[in-house]
């Protein structure tokens, strides 16, 4: 019977041995498994993650592309910068004017696109931009003769410019920059 004892107890605690290990095992092979699917699902994400990330890896160029064109666009435009580049000794007050409205809604016309990828309040305020800029031109040339030399209506711009501190292509200029900004 001592030897039934002994046997007995030994066979017990090697199941119970056995047991625990089993247990031990299958709780390690779960808790792995879980923070192995939680990984896996971190890494690739979900199909609308995935799909939204590719958006935006597509998107932030062309957006950044935008606020680019525009910016070249409102420097191109400003009063001072158009007389620079389009004034000719030859040219009449009339056939400035005329070509420097023209290349402002031209220019326009070109970057129309770009109102896609920009919120309305930006896009809002290039049109503003526009806008002053060509009846900047216009109210200097009223003040003048239509056969006058070209030189007349360059001075007459830069003299309506410098009393208008806060030109709307300056505000438009800093909020693009501004929004442009918020994209990284």
């Amino acid at each position: 019977m001592d030897n039934f004892f002994w046997t007995t107890l030994v066979t017990d605690i090697i199941h119970a041995f056995m047991i625990i290990c089993l247990g031990s095992f299958a709780a390690w092979f779960l808790v792995s498994y879980y923070f192995r699917l939680k990984s896996s699902n971190r890494k690739i994400g979900s199909p609308v993650n995935d799909a939204l990330t590719e958006s935006k890896r597509i998107t932030l160029p062309l957006r950044l592309q935008a606020y680019e064109r525009t910016v070249l666009f409102l420097e191109r435009i400003q009063p001072s910068n158009l007389v620079m580049r389009l004034q000719k000794s030859e040219m009449t007050v009339q056939e400035l004017q005329l070509t420097l409205v023209r290349t402002i809604r031209d220019e326009f016309d070109y970057n129309l696109s770009q109102q896609v990828y920009m919120s309305p309040t930006a896009w809002e305020m290039i049109k503003n931009a526009r806008e002053e800029s060509i009846a900047l031109i216009n109210r200097a040339s009223t003040q003048l003769s239509p056969q006058d030399g070209s030189a007349a209506l360059v001075k007459a711009i830069f003299d309506i410019s410098l009393e208008n501190e806060n030109l709307a292509t300056a505000a438009a200029l800093n909020y693009v920059k501004d929004e442009a900004r918020l994209l990284f």
